[in-house]
């Protein structure tokens, strides 16, 4: 195997990683989070928050950064460099980026409330704000999880075209 079909399975890999960890949040987390009680929800999103800070999470949100672009590099002249190119800036845009300057200041924002300190009125308040249909932190997400979705699928188009010219 060479270094350029090496950087693509692994940087294919953490993106599909990554957008199965934002596919997880929209149909199953969210969905569960909205049945709970405002005190519950700030509790368990606080959780999370806290959790997902660690080495592996890390490797999925990071890693494809360096290795998307690594791969188009590795591609380049070839008819697959285009589509990388559009894969490395999905992910560093629409699923870093808005991660990073949508939904971490909003999660920063719920880590400050104490949730024992509040009525389960206010509490129910911040959770629709927070997840509610229309929130910003939902906008966010979505643009996050269909932009790393479609990068993972651009990364399967190249693997099956370079399978394919063979």
């Amino acid at each position: 195997m060479t270094l350029e079909n090496i950087v693509l399975v692994v940087g294919g890999t953490l993106t599909g990683l990554l957008a199965g960890v934002f596919y997880a949040f929209d149909v199953a987390i969210v969905p569960a989070l909205r049945k709970a009680t405002g005190k519950q929800h700030i509790a368990v999103m606080q959780a999370i928050n806290d959790k997902i800070k660690n080495p592996v999470f890390f490797l999925s949100f990071f890693g494809p950064t360096i290795l998307l672009p690594l791969a188009a590099y590795l591609h380049r002249g070839g008819e697959q460099f285009l589509l990388l190119v559009a894969a490395a800036a999905l992910h560093i845009i629409g699923a870093n980026g808005v991660t990073i300057a949508g939904n971490i200041p909003l999660n920063e924002h719920l880590d400050k409330v104490n949730a024992e300190q509040i009525s389960e009125a206010e509490a129910d308040k911040i959770r629709q704000e927070f997840q509610g249909q229309g929130a910003a932190w939902i906008r966010y997400h979505r643009i996050r999880t269909l932009t790393s979705t479609a990068a993972t699928v651009l990364i399967f188009i190249v693997c099956l075209s370079k399978s394919l010219s063979k």
